[in-house]
């Protein structure tokens, strides 16, 4: 399969549930998310200069941020390669998800500090007052 991918220039997604897998549910989310991702071992390898990984997580944020610590030095060869890596974090809710994006992207910066700060998110101006004219 791997060989297709890289023959054809596809990049597979790295599916890395070993957080979400590593501790006990302590949550009906986790609970969900398990049911719904498959245990997957980590698959650090890039076929093209484009890849992916998606990174579910669980509720604790620290048992988050410990669970990729593993990764932070993939994604940085593969800057320092050339490559541009996208990586999604995910967490049973997502509601988190963003914080720990910014927070793995900043972990990554401290490593690689040629790499730009993600911008500040833009709050949508609140609707204006409806009239009856």
């Amino acid at each position: 399969m791997t060989q297709l991918l890289e023959s054809t220039g596809v990049e597979w997604i790295n599916l890395d549930t070993t957080t979400l897998w590593s501790i006990g549910t302590t949550s009906e989310g986790e609970r969900e998310a398990r049911r719904q991702k498959p245990r997957l071992p980590r698959r650090p390898r890039a076929l093209t200069d484009r890849p992916i990984v998606r990174f579910v997580g669980v509720d604790d944020l620290a048992v988050c941020e410990a669970g990729w610590q593993p990764l932070l030095p993939v994604v940085v060869s593969w800057l320092a390669e050339g490559r541009t890596p996208t990586l999604f974090v995910h967490t049973p809710d997502n509601l988190d998800a963003p914080v720990l994006a910014r927070r793995f992207h900043e972990q990554v910066r401290r490593a690689v500090p040629a790499l730009a700060p993600l911008p500040s998110p833009s709050r949508p101006d609140p609707p204006a007052e409806p009239t009856l004219f």
